[in-house]
């Protein structure tokens, strides 16, 4: 459709490279740890956006969906993934 490759066309036209994340690795022992803890956060996220856009949850239990992400350990996933990068970066 030309929509489909006018959108093409003006994505190429961006600066994503710069914003891409570099081809980090994680060791094993982090990269479960990682998957667990994403697969509940992804779960987390597919079920939250779906109940607000059916109206089901409102856009204000923002604060109590941010605190669940906490206790699934969002922030450790960052630091495995900040760890992986800071790695890459020394190379």
């Amino acid at each position: 459709m030309p929509q489909q490759q006018a959108a093409v066309a003006t994505w190429g036209k961006t600066d994503i490279d710069k914003y891409l994340l570099p081809p980090i690795s994680t060791t094993p022992e982090e990269s479960t740890e990682f998957a667990k803890i994403m697969n509940e956060v992804n779960t987390l996220v597919d079920e939250t956006t779906i109940k607000i856009i059916l109206g089901t949850d409102s856009i204000d239990s923002y604060d109590k969906f941010l605190a669940k992400l906490k206790t699934l350990k969002i922030d450790r996933a960052l630091e495995i993934e900040q760890g992986a990068l800071d790695r890459y970066n020394k190379r």
